[in-house]
């Protein structure tokens, strides 16, 4: 694994699609959710960062050069509020996990789900509802269609245990990431989600880079043509950065800057 700054111009020679991770790597980490539901009405607050100014103009920068897509776990709804001054050309966004891309002005769905497994999922929200209404330290799920995503203060063993008592064919993983609870699909991850965006962009894998920081990245970035690690102790790539920047999105973008 090297540095960044070992960066050439001719790794990056053919590269044509840049894959950014969001929460702690292109913008702040820090989400607050507070859901009431009841059964006539709906109450949700939903609190988090966005792209920064000055980040979007260097990446209007790169675009001159490369494609630039961003990967998150969360809806795409979500995902237009926190990037949509980055839209739409030579940009898109890849939300659920790489089941739905939004480019040119449309939506791609990627995966597909049979009734089976769509009653499990809702078997498995319907529970941890349940278990919102006796346990404080749950706070609400984030909109989605086919993934969970429920916000904890505190990291709560009793999710854990809804997902296995109704994971019968063992095809969930559930994660906690220090502010919620991630439940999806296994053959579900964002690595496919950029192979299906390098496919639709008639990219070829090896013409793409990628940058994460977490667990959920490590198919993406093994999918890419370069990889790049903003935690280099916990995610293995072929590229590190130097953790000077609070975003280390950032200093990917600029070392890119630097070398087109």
């Amino acid at each position: 694994m090297k540095s960044l700054s070992e960066l050439t111009k001719s790794d990056i020679a053919d590269i044509r699609l840049v894959c950014f991770d969001c929460d702690g790597v292109t913008v702040k980490r820090g989400t607050e959710i507070d859901e009431d539901t009841g059964r006539e009405k709906v109450y949700l607050k939903i609190k988090t960062n966005i792209l920064a100014e000055p980040m979007r103009k260097k990446l209007e920068l790169l675009k001159k050069r490369f494609h630039v897509t961003f990967s998150s776990g969360r809806s795409l709804i979500y995902l237009e509020m926190m990037y949509g001054k980055i839209l739409w050309e030579k940009a898109s966004l890849q939300g659920e996990n790489g089941i739905f891309t939004l480019i040119d002005g449309q939506v791609l769905q990627h995966e597909f789900f049979d009734p089976e497994t769509l009653k499990t999922i809702q078997k498995i929200k319907n529970e941890i509802r349940r278990l919102d209404q006796e346990n404080a330290d749950i706070s609400g799920f984030e909109p989605k269609q086919f993934l969970i995503s429920v916000h904890c203060r505190r990291e709560v063993k009793d999710v854990y245990d809804v997902v296995k008592r109704f994971d019968r064919k063992d095809e969930f993983y559930c994660w906690w990431n220090g502010e919620a609870f991630d439940i999806s699909l296994k053959r579900i991850n964002k690595g496919t989600g950029l192979k299906h965006l390098a496919d639709y962009l008639k990219v070829p894998y090896e013409q793409t880079m990628a940058i994460g920081n977490g667990i959920n990245d490590k198919d993406m970035i093994d999918a890419a043509g370069i990889g790049v690690t903003t935690d280099p102790e916990n995610l293995k790539a072929d590229f590190h950065t130097s953790g000077k920047l609070h975003l280390g999105g950032e200093e990917l973008i600029d070392k890119l800057l630097e070398l087109i």
